[in-house]
């Protein structure tokens, strides 16, 4: 059974981007893990109480996983300049997984120079982020550049979500 894992930050992350590429997945049969900062309830970008996370993202093992996705929000920042996030996406990327992010999330992977050079989309207030740091921008729902996947927003979560059960097939 694949298994996927979506890093969330532990305050304000956009629950649509959670919530309907994690369905979409488990309902294909995907094994789907959440991972924070803290065990303890997340909350959403309205202040909610949401997601609880299944471990740490620290705790993530890149070999026991198919694909690794960051979700977006104001609170990803939280991860913009983590050396352990960066870490955890560049292993993940060098071992041959998918590694997403969707949102204000494709900033952790342009920081972890996975990026440059490669064609990606994300939120519209990320954008000049990326183009600083060589992306060719795109403007799509989602865009699929190897194994590395983006998606622009949480209207484009369905979208999202279909790519990467695709990019998972």
């Amino acid at each position: 059974m694949p298994r996927a894992v979506f890093v969330i930050p532990h305050h304000a992350y956009r629950a649509e981007e959670l919530e309907r590429p994690r369905e979409a997945l488990a309902a294909a049969g995907v094994e789907v893990l959440v991972a924070s900062s803290s065990l303890g309830p997340a909350s959403d970008m309205s202040g909610a109480r949401g997601c609880e996370p299944d471990l740490l993202y620290s705790a993530v093992d890149p070999s026991d996983l198919d694909a690794l996705v960051f979700v977006g929000g104001t609170g990803s920042a939280e991860y913009f300049d983590d050396r352990t996030a960066h870490g955890l996406a560049q292993a993940a990327l060098s071992q041959g997984k998918l590694v997403a992010a969707i949102c204000f999330a494709p900033s952790i992977l342009a920081n972890a120079g996975l990026l440059e050079g490669r064609r990606a989309t994300c939120a519209p207030a990320r954008r000049a982020h990326l183009a600083a740091h060589g992306v060719e921008l795109v403007d799509a729902a989602e865009v699929r550049d190897g194994a590395l996947l983006t998606g622009r927003g949480p209207e484009d979560s369905e979208a999202f979500a279909r790519a990467l059960l695709e990019a998972l097939a």
